[in-house]
């Protein structure tokens, strides 16, 4: 036998809000909240209804044992709307990325580190996998822009505090630059990159986004790295975009490697440019810089 629901009054559920009844009411009303009627006319909204509210909402229950519930209910959680990892570390990272809690995304990347992960690791465990999870969410409209959007903000955030944590560069420590081309906005990616190549060794300057192929080959010959890479998320016009690439690869010297990766290398692009290697993730890209720096 199926368990019945429980149904909660307006004036139940506004007390768990914290919110007037008249409030909770209006979105009743307004389809805001979906609602049965008992016999006598009267609203009621099951347990299912309100959750779907609160996630929609982005509210929190704050005195969820109002309606009887204990209190990680009032928390909102996403994680069926949300694709990626079932690790309850990911699970947890994308909840509350998604929820817009900087604090507990911090929380869980420093615990983990704190076990002896390194940051690069933690890195492409969380962060990658919560911001793809979070674009294909956004894409199936589970998710509105600003919180996609909202993500990539806490995610680039995190990621210069750890980079901040790092020790200094030693003189000598061999050079690495990289960034995104010309209309690519996306900052993050890239970002991730020179935090995992610092953090092993290498002396990582992110040039940042949205460069012109000539700007990135003056940056070149002005720091003569042994590595060059480049993050690409984003082509908006891929004949332009082959075009500029391959300019900068043709004028990196001899002993420069370049370094790509993001998800915008579809199979039609890649083979009409011209590169050292191909990375998949931030992890192979590491170990291929660490052979090339030798």
């Amino acid at each position: 036998m199926v368990a019945k629901q429980p149904h909660f009054s307006p004036k139940q559920v506004a007390s768990a809000l914290q919110a007037s009844e008249s409030s909770v009411k209006r979105w009743c009303d307004r389809g805001a909240i979906s609602t049965v009627r008992t016999v006598g006319g009267h609203r009621r909204i099951t347990l299912e209804a309100l959750q779907s509210f609160l996630i929609e909402s982005q509210r929190q229950l704050e005195t969820p044992e109002a309606l009887g519930l204990p209190n990680q209910v009032s928390t909102v959680q996403y994680g069926t709307l949300i694709p990626g990892g079932d690790d309850p570390d990911q699970v947890a990272f994308r909840d509350s990325l998604a929820a817009g809690d900087e604090a507990e995304c911090d929380r869980i990347v420093q615990r983990l580190i704190a076990s002896g992960s390194t940051r690069a690791e933690v890195v492409e465990w969380l962060i990658t996998d919560a911001m793809h999870g979070i674009g294909e969410a956004w894409d199936c409209k589970n998710l509105d822009a600003y919180q996609e959007r909202r993500g990539c903000g806490i995610c680039t955030r995190l990621v210069y505090k750890l980079r901040s944590q790092l020790a200094p560069v030693a003189p000598g420590t061999p050079i690495a630059i990289g960034g995104t081309l010309a209309d690519d906005p996306y900052e993050l990616p890239t970002t991730m990159v020179e935090l995992a190549l610092r953090e092993n060794g290498w002396n990582a300057i992110n040039l940042g986004t949205n460069l012109p192929a000539d700007s990135m080959l003056r940056a070149a010959r002005d720091y003569q790295p042994r590595v060059v890479w480049l993050s690409i998320s984003s082509i908006s016009n891929p004949e332009q975009f082959v075009s500029q690439f391959n300019e900068l690869a043709e004028g990196l010297n001899s002993e420069t490697s370049l370094l790509v990766g993001g998800r915008a290398l579809t199979d039609e692009i890649r083979p009409r440019l011209k590169y050292t290697s191909h990375c998949d993730n931030i992890r192979s890209l590491v170990q291929l810089a660490n052979i090339l720096r030798g």
